[in-house]
């Protein structure tokens, strides 16, 4: 997303504040993560603006989605939420309710190009500024709902405080946050969509052999129906709002009533067995809960699909049997010998790998490591080994699956099976592709983490980097070198050639630095056209100097800049850890030091500390 509004003129904060500032939106984006996978409700969004409010320090944040009727220019509040001395002024929403979009040219307009709207009230056209002048609000910040490229609503956070200005870091996270909420959004209409019309459908209506059971979270039967004549337990009597353990056999409401906790829990589905005695004759039922949608997406109630798999159960032609209906299921079920061989796996195990299903005939036997990414292949089979002894029912563990000529990473739940004398006998494991969601996490880790524009990393990193490097000096007796690196007149650059160009050099400069570093070193962009350089291991000052000459060899390349080719120098300040300071905070303060002096001595050279500690000292 761009931004459309006065962050430019974002007063710069402290390394302190910044790093406090890091820290406190960080946190607020974990926590909103974890309420949106809880669940998509407009209690838990609540929460999230509340959260919002809590971390921002504004007045109000509010939630506006657009009117879901066709041909509607406009958007309604959906959830909205003040901070504690602002409920009384800012109680009265009535101007929020709905918002015609055709009334504001400009809020439109910036949102529906997918910019980030951020004004002072005094900056808006009169009808903008009317709305908000209503409920007091003198700074808004507007970040748009994008839904499949659609602006479909937006986060509004909204201030009293005529001084409000919004840090850069604090509108990345507002924007990832956004996304993540659009994202959910996004999740729950489809759940909407498809658990209400189909799946409703398909549960209530599409029996035939099986037995359906609606009940509710007391465990109250509400509908029932079967035509399977096996199962005799008086469905022709009136059994609504009777308890499931006075109209079903004790087995079988005792296995419905054990698997309703696991998918409370979080599961989307739940599967269980039991055994009845029909005739004189043992006959063997599997059932499938899941929760059942109302029509506003909320879950009421739970549904239990039971069947009888009798005639099924003899053997290998029974176990494949009992997984393919499974096969419902996205994720793949797998059974595992305690040794981690494949005994057998549902059809969407071919998906996983990108195969044809006749190319994993040869699968059962085979160990489940063979089809895993080697590095994380001790991982999988500690797993297996502490299931298979005992010493754990179940567990949870991702890795890389080998799918086609690349992987995929897999969240695995795997289930130790027991006899009826408590002893293993085998694993089961239920495999999902979670690679959209992980990468996800990646990316939100990259941005928290990494400039922008560079790559490199940012001072957050930068910072944990030295603490380490200089933690095992401690225990080395070593040394840690740490050089601060101007560009020189990169401002003209900017002022002759334009900021385009100016990140052209920063990108290109970034590059060719890295380079010549070792592998253990880190280069990080520091802000503007400084860059930090951390050399750890740094015991040889003679290696220091040949780096320090290398970075200056690789700026001097010339950079191609539309035609014009442009060179460029840098003033380079170094400072060891502990010759020149004691702490890192000291070593950055004195490397900074040294990089100015270099700069004031003539600029293109390398300044060491303790080669002018007592100009700088006497300063």
């Amino acid at each position: 997303m761009r931004t459309a509004g006065n962050l430019a003129g974002a007063i710069p904060v402290p390394i302190a504040e910044e790093l406090d500032l890091y820290k406190r939106y960080l946190k607020a984006l974990g926590s909103v993560a974890e309420l949106l996978l809880e669940e998509t409700s407009e209690q838990n969004l609540t929460e999230v603006l509340q959260l919002l409010v809590a971390t921002t320090g504004i007045s109000c944040c509010a939630l506006f989605l657009n009117k879901p009727e066709k041909n509607a220019h406009g958007a309604n509040l959906y959830c909205t939420w003040s901070s504690s001395e602002a409920v009384s002024r800012l109680s009265d929403f009535m101007q929020f309710r709905e918002i015609d979009y055709q009334k504001y040219p400009l809020l439109f307009d910036t949102l529906h190009a997918g910019m980030v709207f951020s004004k002072n009230i005094a900056e808006l056209p009169q009808a903008e500024a009317m709305l908000f002048a209503t409920q007091k609000i003198h700074t808004v910040l507007c970040i748009p709902l994008l839904m499949q490229g659609e602006m479909e609503g937006f986060l509004g956070l909204f201030s009293r405080d005529e001084t409000r200005s919004w840090q850069p870091v604090e509108v990345n996270v507002l924007c990832a946050i956004t996304n993540s909420l659009a994202l959910a959004l996004v999740r729950k209409r489809a759940e909407q969509n498809l658990e209400a019309s189909t799946q409703r459908l398909k549960a209530l209506v599409g029996a035939t052999e099986d037995m359906i059971i609606e009940y509710d979270l007391g465990g109250h039967i509400l509908n029932a129906w079967t035509d399977n004549h096996t199962f005799s337990i008086g469905l022709d009597s009136n059994i609504t709002g009777l308890a499931l353990e006075q109209v079903l056999p004790n087995d079988m409401a005792q296995a419905i009533q054990l698997a309703t906790p696991k998918l409370l829990a979080g599961s989307n589905r739940e599967t269980f067995e039991f055994t009845l005695n029909i005739g004189d004759t043992d006959r063997f039922f599997l059932g499938r809960l899941q929760m059942l949608p109302s029509e506003t997406g909320q879950a009421r109630n739970m549904v239990a699909l039971i069947r009888d798999v009798t005639e099924l159960m003899q053997e290998e032609a029974q176990r494949l049997s009992m997984l393919e209906t499974l096969n419902l299921l996205e994720e793949a079920i797998i059974d595992l010998s305690l040794d981690g061989l494949l005994l057998n796996f549902s059809a969407a195990w071919s998906k996983l790998l990108d195969l044809p299903c006749e190319h994993t005939n040869g699968h059962p036997g085979k160990p489940l490591t063979d089809f895993v990414y080697p590095d994380d292949r001790p991982a999988l089979i500690s797993v297996i080994q502490q299931l298979a002894s005992g010493t754990m029912h179940s567990d949870v563990v991702r890795f890389r699956l080998l799918h086609g000529k690349g992987s995929i990473w897999i969240e695995a739940h795997l289930l130790a099976h027991r006899s009826l004398q408590g002893q293993v006998t085998t694993l089961r494991g239920v495999l999902r592709d979670i690679t959209s969601s992980y990468l996800q996490e990646r990316r939100i880790t990259q941005m928290a983490l990494h400039d922008a524009l560079t790559q490199l990393p940012n001072r957050i990193l930068l910072e944990e980097h030295l603490h380490q490097s200089i933690a095992r000096a401690q225990r080395r007796k070593g040394k840690v070198a740490l050089g601060f690196i101007d560009v020189d007149h990169f401002k003209h650059i900017n002022d002759t050639l334009g900021h385009k160009a100016g990140d052209t050099v920063l990108v290109t400069l970034s590059k060719r630095l890295q380079s010549v570093l070792r592998e253990m070193d880190t280069l990080s962009r520091w802000g503007g056209d400084e860059f930090v350089v951390l050399l750890p291991d740094a015991n040889c000052e003679e290696d220091i100097r040949r780096i320090a000459e290398r970075l200056r060899d690789a700026a001097r390349e010339s950079i191609d800049l539309g035609g014009i080719e442009t060179k460029l120098t840098l003033s380079i300040g170094l400072a060891i850890y502990p010759d020149d300071a004691d702490s890192p905070e000291t070593l950055m303060s004195m490397a900074d030091h040294t990089m100015f002096h270099a700069k004031s001595a003539g600029r293109n050279n390398v300044q060491f500390f303790q080669d002018i500690r007592d100009k700088i000292l006497d300063r």
